[in-house]
């Protein structure tokens, strides 16, 4: 075995766990990022629902039509919240089901086991 290749030496070693650390923190602001903009769009939709809602009750009151331009603005606004919804949902699904995060998360599971079993001192 030849120690003068890369990769090969203790500092190899240090180097690509510094890399697994930062990927790491890297995947962990991109689903914090993820789950804080699902969390905002989750607000919107409700906040939207609502507006929504009390809007077709005074339509239902007043007997207006669909075409009413409040009617029509809450619904373009209830679809749009709906659309970035599932886009933030499917960005996060695709962050949690990526190979390097499920790599990450069973390489801390087997430390996380190493680290139970060695005794403290």
């Amino acid at each position: 075995m030849n120690h003068d290749q890369p990769g090969e030496t203790a500092g190899g070693a240090g180097v690509r766990n510094a890399c697994g650390e930062e990927e790491l923190a890297r995947l962990r602001a991109d689903l914090r990022e993820a789950v804080r903009a699902q969390e905002q769009l989750q607000v919107e939709l409700r906040a939207a629902v609502s507006e929504l809602s009390e809007t077709l009750g005074r339509i239902g009151a007043t007997g207006s039509q669909r075409s009413d331009p409040e009617y029509l603005r809450l619904e373009r606004r209830l679809r749009t919240v709906e659309e970035d919804l599932k886009l933030a949902n499917g960005q996060l699904r695709t962050i949690l089901q990526s190979r390097i995060w499920r790599t990450l998360v069973a390489a801390g599971g087997v430390l996380l086991g190493f680290a139970r079993t060695t005794p403290r001192k």
